[in-house]
This record gives C-alpha cells, sequence and structure tokens, in this order.
C-alpha cells in the first residue's frame, strides 16, 4: 500500500474560472486503483481565494466523510493577520486538521516575516508538520523554507517537491543537516530522485507525494500519480527502501 503525502482537492477558480471540481469519490477511486490508503491533501482554489471557504469545504466533504482515507492540511494566508489567527483554532480546534500548507509561490509572500513566524508558532503549538512548496524561487527556495526548520527545531518541515528541478541538492543538503527536515519525493527526475536515495543520510525521512488535483485546465488530475510512483520506484536501489518510502515513513510522521 502507498501514502501520498502530497496531494490537494480541486475546487472552482483554480485555474482562473475554472468550473472543475473533484470530489471525493472520484479520488478514492484513483486511490483504490493505484493503491493508495490515505492521501494528504490541502486545497489548492484556497491559496488564491478565500481559504476559510475552502478549508471548510475540505473539512465537510473529506475530513468528515472519510476520516482515514484524507489527512487534512489547511491553508492560511498571512496577509490577514487576525483572520489567520481565526482560521488557524478552526482548523485544529473544529476541524481536527492534522497539518499546515504553505505555498507562497501561489500565494505570493516572502516566508521570513512575522505573520508567517506566528504560523509556524502555532503548528509547533498544535504539534502538526508543515508542508512547504518548494523549489521555485524566489517567493519558495528550498532554502528559505529549511531556514524555517534551523529557526524552528521543534517544528516538523516537509520539503514538499525535494526542491524540484534546480534545487534538488539544496534539499539534500537541508535535510542532512536537519533533522526537523522531510522531503517529499513529488517533481524531482528520475536521476535526481536516484541523487536522493544515495545521498541523503536519513532514508526514514523520505516520503512519496504526487501532487494530485493540482493541474492546470483540462490536465486528467490522475494522470500524475503512475508517473510519480514508477519515478520513485525507477529511481529507488531495494526493495526494502521502497515500500519504507512509499509507505512506513508517513505512517511515522503522521498515523491516523
Amino acid at each position: 500500500m502507498i501514502i501520498d503525502t502530497h496531494g490537494h482537492t480541486k475546487d472552482v477558480n483554480y485555474p482562473i474560472n475554472s468550473t472543475e471540481v473533484v470530489d471525493a469519490a472520484t479520488m478514492i477511486d484513483a486511490m483504490d486503483r493505484f493503491e493508495i490508503e490515505q492521501m494528504w491533501i490541502s486545497p489548492t482554489s484556497g491559496m488564491v481565494n478565500d481559504c476559510h471557504e475552502h478549508n471548510m469545504i475540505q473539512y465537510k466533504n473529506f475530513k468528515k466523510l472519510y476520516p482515514k482515507r484524507f489527512v487534512n492540511f489547511a491553508v492560511i494566508n498571512p496577509y490577514y493577520p487576525e483572520q489567520m489567527k481565526k482560521e488557524i483554532r478552526i482548523c485544529f480546534e473544529e476541524y481536527g486538521f492534522s497539518g499546515i500548507k504553505i505555498h507562497s509561490w501561489l500565494q505570493s509572500f516572502f516566508i521570513h516575516q512575522p505573520g508567517m513566524y506566528h504560523i509556524m508558532e502555532q503548528a509547533i503549538k498544535y504539534n502538526v508538520p508543515v508542508l512547504f512548496h518548494d523549489g521555485t524561487p524566489p517567493y519558495a527556495s528550498t532554502l528559505q523554507a529549511a531556514g524555517i526548520a534551523e529557526r524552528y527545531p521543534e517544528l516538523q518541515v516537509i520539503l514538499g517537491h525535494a526542491g524540484l528541478y534546480d534545487e534538488t541538492r539544496s534539499a539534500i543538503q537541508a535535510c542532512n543537516l536537519h533533522e526537523n527536515i522531510w522531503l517529499c519525493l513529488m517533481g524531482t527526475t528520475i536521476g535526481e530522485t536516484r541523487e536522493v536515495f544515495r545521498d541523503v543520510k536519513r532514508k526514514d525521512h523520505l516520503l512519496l507525494g504526487t501532487d494530485y488535483c493540482c493541474g492546470g485546465a483540462g490536465r486528467i488530475p490522475e494522470s500524475i500519480i503512475p508517473n510519480r510512483i514508477d519515478t520513485v520506484k525507477l529511481a529507488c536501489p531495494s526493495d526494502e527502501l521502497y515500500e519504507q518510502v512509499m509507505y512506513w515513513n508517513a505512517k511515522k510522521l503522521i498515523n491516523l
């Protein structure tokens, strides 16, 4: 079985003017076909629209209906400080979410600022990991997110793309330097993924992600799933490590 640690819900208005919605039943059908037991999700539309509305939609349509299949990450907007504080409380005290997703590239903010520090401190308070979109400067550089891990050593930081195409080696270096960083293998090429397997010291800090439902207009969301699974399978040096990365490392990080 597989735990996909980087997925999304697809609702209206992402991309711009999109009316496409992918419901939980459709996602579960795809998950079952690819033997994905559980998916960690956040609302992509909430990154470019009202995060409160889309966190609530995710809670009602995913968390409440399928609590074992979906692990829910809240999207928080630091541009609105008072609403941000209220939204954090709602997501963790009322909804029972399990993490925070930061996509500073789409949300357009620099992650080293007081509002972001408050979000990180709340993540520590509620003992939940923070999943960062990384690998796309200037707002979402891998080492910027690593700087958050250095500032808050008690915080669990997931680099959601392990550096993507340009910053994979930065992600490897950051993971080896900071014990509170995990790398999600989503977006790296087969060669780069092999490099991660070879050079990362803590293999228990490697995770699988597919970015399911974060595609552009007209794209079949589930088409990315076999691509990511095959990339990790082809790059992984052993069956034992493959099973660890695809399931057990995630289970150890969040066990629901």
